[in-house]
């Protein structure tokens, strides 16, 4: 059944006549007459009995009449309650937002920036997805894709976030145990824990300020995680090559110590890949926002503290 129907049938009611009907809300009595023949036609009953001045309500008009407004109270209830969340939505104030994001980059950098955006809008629900697995999420089904080599696609639209420094990391206990490198040549005869390589990335390179050098290890272990890969680097198993701020608490706590700490690879590249329709949603704006931002004081993000063993500490 048609909503006007009901809501002429309620404004008649309300108003005893066509004529205080029409005063009342500007609406034709033409208009409200044939509203009414039609409601009494799609339920086969009379629901006003008329006059030449005056409406009647039939019986099954007066019982009509209060389902129609407690059904006109409860839709307006309703609407007003979708109004108001589509209107937060619009803002950026609720909904959900979907963040794929390149395995190295999850637990080390966008699980900080999404705490922290939650922290700003807890009415969003976020959920954050690692890229590469079986079960991960395409690009088209989520808002963002933070990477840092962007997919080559005509409607994507990726936004350099920052930048990422990286050094090589040991625990005291390595050190105490094998020594320390004293250039990267040197690097062939440690254990090394890496982070294993992908698709099309080419070879990591060391650069100092005088001359460069290929990064090439004697890998033990290899990883797609960098936790994984801290873990064991604190654990004493090798030399890694980690985010700086990544490392930091752990440099600052004592369990981790730099390696050739004048020798760095290039920074990584952070992009925010997002379909080009996707960017009008505000929320996805102010997530993007806080992602440039965050890189820009990544130190501060990195909360969590890889402990040394008992026993190194002793």
């Amino acid at each position: 059944m048609e909503i006007k129907l009901v809501e002429a049938f309620a404004i008649i009611m309300r108003a005893g006549s066509l004529t205080k009907a029409e005063t009342q809300t500007g609406m034709p009595k033409a208009t409200l007459s044939r509203l009414l023949r039609k409601l009494e036609e799609d339920l086969g009953v009379q629901l006003l009995s008329r006059s030449a001045r005056t409406l009647t309500p039939t019986d099954a008009g007066r019982a009509l009449h209060a389902h129609c407004e407690s059904l006109l109270a409860d839709m307006a209830g309703r609407w007003e309650t979708a109004r108001h969340e589509v209107q937060e939505m619009s803002s950026g104030d609720k909904g959900r937002l979907r963040i794929l994001a390149d395995n190295h980059f999850t637990t080390t950098f966008v699980c900080h920036v999404t705490r922290v955006f939650l922290s700003r809008h807890p009415n969003i629900h976020c959920e954050l997805d690692a890229a590469g697995r079986e079960d991960s999420p395409r690009l088209e089904d989520v808002d963002c894709y933070v990477c840092s080599d962007p997919p080559d696609l005509p409607d994507v639209v990726a936004k350099l976030m920052g930048r990422l420094t990286y050094g090589l990391y040991a625990s005291p206990a390595y050190v105490r145990a094998h020594g320390i490198p004293k250039e990267p040549k040197d690097l062939t005869q440690h254990t090394s824990v890496v982070l294993r390589k992908t698709v099309g990335q080419g070879a990591v390179v060391l650069h100092s300020d005088r001359t460069s050098h290929p990064y090439t290890t004697r890998s033990i272990i290899a990883s797609n995680d960098y936790w994984v890969m801290k873990s064991f680097c604190v654990d004493g198993v090798g030399i890694a090559l980690l985010p700086d701020f990544f490392a930091g608490p752990e440099v600052k706590h004592g369990s981790l110590v730099p390696i050739l700490p004048e020798w760095k690879p290039e920074r990584r590249r952070i992009f925010c890949a997002y379909r080009r329709q996707k960017y009008m949603a505000k929320k996805l704006q102010a997530f993007m926002a806080l992602l440039a931002e965050s890189a820009v004081d990544m130190e501060s993000f990195n909360l969590f503290v890889a402990g040394a063993p008992k026993n190194e500490l002793q």
